[in-house]
């Protein structure tokens, strides 16, 4: 494997708008593993993906050790930690072993996507388990299982060697994202109708905004953040060179998506304590 490559010395399809240097090419399997722990321009690729994992599983930890859901209201707690459960291997190992060959990044460039739109299933179920019917629920979720099976077709198709659109690609991901981001919208709005028809009545009434409306404008935030930062690769292009290895505008993406996936949790948190009642949680 060669290391410390500049752009100019790899092929472009390995090459990112703005990263001058950190490059790799070449190795194993096994020998891009282990770069997991050296720095290169994809390190915090991988290691943002970790950590919203790392988050998830603390979260699901705290649920099931505090509040204690039982029987069919676990499932939707699961299905969150599901979501970057599944996307994980694939993402990291997409970051760890693009550099092997253009085969290789085509495989896991591929493998990566169409697990963005799997991962998206157990999601989708999640956040609408407390907010609608469970057939409605399952309804929404068997959409994004045809996404799914679409994604999982044209990833099939991306060329090997291939410059990533981003506009493209985050439009195609956008899709599902307004398909598991419903139920969250469509709460909010319930709550918020609420709030200006019977609850906007004192003058410090703007500081009682429903819970689910800050909810949902922190994950728009997040998503809106993390989709321009991405697609105009900023801060990336407007300093060449300087955010090469820490800062990228990749490694900002994760961070927002994963402070997306940390305020869903606390979404449907919020919801099972409402709509189950008085739950009792334990100092």
């Amino acid at each position: 494997m060669r290391t410390g490559l500049h752009s100019d010395e790899v092929p472009h399809g390995l090459r990112l708008a703005g990263i001058t240097t950190g490059y790799r090419q070449g190795g194993t399997y096994s020998e891009c593993l282990w770069t997991l722990f050296t720095w290169h321009n994809q390190t915090l690729n991988s290691w943002t993906m970790i950590l919203g994992w790392l988050v998830s599983s603390w979260l699901l930890a705290w649920t099931l050790t505090r509040l204690h859901p039982r029987e069919l209201d676990l499932t939707p707690f699961l299905a969150l930690w599901l979501c970057p459960t599944v996307h994980l291997p694939f993402t990291v190992g997409y970051h760890q072993f693009l550099c092997i060959s253009p085969t290789v990044l085509r495989r896991w460039r591929a493998l990566d996507v169409a697990f963005i739109f799997i991962a998206s299933i157990p999601l989708t179920y999640g956040l609408s388990y407390f907010v609608m019917p469970l057939p409605y629920a399952l309804g929404l979720t068997a959409v994004t299982i045809g996404l799914s099976l679409h994604a999982w077709h044209h990833a099939a198709t991306l060329p090997a060697g291939a410059e990533i659109d981003k506009k493209a690609n985050t439009r195609y991901v956008g899709y599902v994202v307004l398909v598991y981001t419903f139920p969250i919208l469509l709460q909010a709005g319930r709550d918020m109708q609420q709030f200006i028809l019977y609850d906007n009545s004192n003058p410090g009434a703007m500081h009682d905004l429903p819970y689910t409306f800050w909810c949902a404008a922190a994950i728009t935030f997040c998503f809106l953040f993390g989709g321009v930062t991405y697609v105009v690769s900023f801060p990336d292009i407007y300093a060449p060179g300087v955010f090469d290895i820490v800062g990228a505008a990749q490694q900002l993406m994760h961070l927002a998506i994963a402070g997306a996936h940390a305020i869903e949790w606390l979404f449907v948190i919020h919801m099972y304590q409402r709509t189950r009642g008085s739950v009792a949680v334990e100092s």
